[in-house]
């Protein structure tokens, strides 16, 4: 069972709050701006913060990974050579830019739907529907073109995964991701 949807469940909800600094475009708006403020914060913690590998297998204590490369289990530092902290920094690397991705996905349908009701009123008062089903398809293509960036993110993920699992034994309960996550990404995409 794939735990990588698991892993974007709290950086999506991160990424939907929302922050009182300006956004970092002048002259965007409402959802956009929130979206492009959260974004920015979210990948802010993501370089300074740990990522967390969560408990595995759900039999190993939790784990985490350390802006440094360290791999943390249980709170304490798995002993690392240089080869191996590259590793460690390559799988964090490729873990957070699905994670990006992923988020940038719930931003977008949280803008879809927010477009979707003002479109929908303004197809109430103004009667041109047709119009309005074509932004949403074109706002849907959008969201769709994300996932598959997403999903095509996938192989290099887990050919870092596997490469840290061969290279770090005490990260074997932790590389939770097979290769039917990735060929199933792009059959749902």
């Amino acid at each position: 069972m794939s735990r990588l949807p698991l892993l974007l469940v709290p950086l999506l909800a991160l990424a939907g709050c929302s922050s009182s600094e300006p956004p970092a475009e002048p002259g965007k708006t409402g959802m956009a701006a929130v979206s492009e403020t959260a974004l920015r914060e979210m990948r802010e913690e993501l370089a300074k913060e740990n990522l967390s590998l969560g408990d595995g297998d759900g039999n190993a204590p939790k784990a985490e990974i350390s802006p440094a490369g360290d791999l943390l289990i249980g709170g304490q530092a798995v002993p690392l050579d240089e080869a191996q902290r590259k590793l460690v920094l390559e799988y964090r690397a490729q873990l957070a830019g699905v994670a990006e991705a992923g988020a940038e996905i719930g931003l977008q349908a949280a803008e879809l739907a927010t477009r979707a009701v003002a479109e929908s009123a303004k197809g109430l008062l103004g009667g041109d529907g047709a119009s309005m089903e074509a932004r949403m398809k074109e706002h849907t293509k959008e969201i769709e073109d994300t996932a598959k960036a997403l999903c095509d993110r996938l192989p290099a993920l887990y050919a870092s995964q596997q490469a840290l699992r061969q290279a770090v034994p005490q990260f074997e309960p932790y590389a939770q991701m097979d290769e039917s996550d990735v060929e199933d990404c792009h059959v749902e995409n």
